[in-house]
């Protein structure tokens, strides 16, 4: 459970530094990109992942492994990243951030599918939480540890020697690019090596094509699997709130605010820190309460968020919103793995959550190039552009409400333990108990 904890803990580093801060605020003041550029780059990237993902997660269940493929793609964006650092005009950072989140995203959908495995003889709701939390004390270590390499490039590379020959001197956002690489993979490692890796049915033969195949089929018959579709729906809305609102958290501060660099990073770790304790607490409440309730209360939660911060009067307004974001943020991803454990039936959890990842990448294409085109028509209106932009996820996520009120109110013990005989095994077999 541990290992599987800590693959959350070093993905979240490169979620953190490439998705979220250095590279985008990198890609604008260095590189001399705009605010629509770095949507742009994002929703390019999501409508990649739109392609593959479903296909990748019913790869995974055709081949019934989801270890080696999860290492292969980790070791893939890890060099990617660390390809950035030699990036020298625009073109070249989007087509390297591209294909590196590619990659990273492609892993996640074998690593939830490892969900049921590791969540075998405990509540998946409080696994789900503690993989969360891991993933945000990784936000919290990326931050502190990355703008060290950042802000300091001249001591760091004094400090790594003949090492540190790629660190640029002064501050720039590019020094951070290889030590989240390096960090990236360390941390991996126990999953590769730690976590069980059980089937539920024998491997069947096929690839690429008969993975699409399994696809259509199931979503021709999606209504077969009671709940799935208005779920699948009700992730798509909140997701696009919530990925747009995360993505343009820096450049909101900075236009609306005027923030400095340091100021945003200081909102980010205020506001993960709650997100630590919204996953941990809704991962006990999504195993208490159900998955669906937890996950209507973290919507609820968002949605007072987002109307503060598109309200907010001044800077310090923020650091009371961030915190909501924060808490509501861990719930999101802690509620949701459970939730689709519960609707999926065993034999199809990697395929419904390459559906579940489509469902997040199709929000990630629309919410950043909608965003984008706002930005551009409303440019006139100045900051005003920026506030109407994060208001109007505000409707959205009640959208997303309504329809989750749609998806049944079950539990994901009957998945879960459909795995338990074959994880849970004993040592007079000659194998260890995990």
């Amino acid at each position: 459970m541990w290992a599987w904890a800590f693959y959350d803990f070093s993905n979240t580093i490169f979620s953190v530094s490439i998705l979220s801060f250095f590279f985008p605020v990198w890609l604008g003041d260095e590189l001399g990109a705009g605010a629509g550029a770095v949507n742009a780059a994002a929703a390019l990237s999501a409508a990649l992942v739109l392609l593959t993902a479903p296909a990748v997660g019913a790869l995974a269940d055709l081949r019934q492994r989801r270890v080696p493929y999860l290492a292969a793609l980790t070791l893939l964006a890890c060099g990617l990243t660390a390809a950035l650092d030699a990036a020298g005009g625009v073109v070249v950072a989007v087509a390297l951030f591209v294909a590196a989140d590619l990659a990273y995203q492609s892993a996640l959908v074998f690593y939830n599918a490892l969900l049921p495995v590791v969540a075998a003889g405990r509540g998946a709701g409080r696994v789900s939480g503690y993989g969360t939390a891991a993933g945000y004390v990784g936000s919290i270590f990326a931050l502190l540890v990355l703008t060290l390499f950042v802000a300091r490039g001249e001591e760091a590379r004094a400090l790594l020697g003949p090492l540190g020959w790629w660190l640029e001197p002064g501050e720039t956002g590019s020094n951070a690019f290889v030590p989240t690489a390096v960090l990236y993979l360390l941390f991996s490692l126990p999953a590769f090596f730690l976590v069980p890796d059980p089937r539920v049915r024998e491997p069947r033969p096929g690839g690429l094509g008969r993975a699409y195949r399994d696809v259509i089929s199931t979503v021709r018959s999606i209504r077969r699997y009671r709940g799935m579709a208005p779920f699948i729906l009700a992730t798509l809305l909140y997701t696009d709130a919530a990925n747009t609102a995360i993505a343009n958290m820096a450049l909101y501060g900075r236009e609306v605010f005027g923030m400095q660099s340091q100021d945003i990073r200081n909102l980010l770790l205020f506001s993960t820190l709650f997100a630590v304790a919204g996953s941990f607490g809704c991962g006990l409440l999504s195993d208490r309460w159900g998955p669906r309730r937890a996950l209507m209360a973290v919507l609820v939660l968002w949605l007072a968020a987002i109307l503060l911060a598109a309200g907010a009067l001044s800077a310090w307004m923020l650091y009371v919103a961030g915190p909501l974001v924060g808490a509501a943020l861990g719930g999101t991803w802690t509620a949701g793995r459970p939730m689709l454990v519960a609707l999926s039936p065993p034999e199809k959890i990697g395929e419904f959550f390459g559906l579940y990842s489509f469902a997040g990448k199709v929000s990630a294409v629309a919410g950043p190039a909608l965003t984008a085109l706002l930005l551009f028509w409303l440019e006139e209106l100045g900051t005003l552009a920026y506030r109407l932009s994060v208001g109007s996820l505000a409707l959205v996520m009640v959208l997303a409400m309504a329809v989750l009120a749609r998806v049944p109110d079950v539990r994901p013990a009957g998945v879960v333990d459909r795995y338990a005989p074959e994880v849970l095994v004993s040592r007079e077999n000659g194998e260890v108990v995990r």
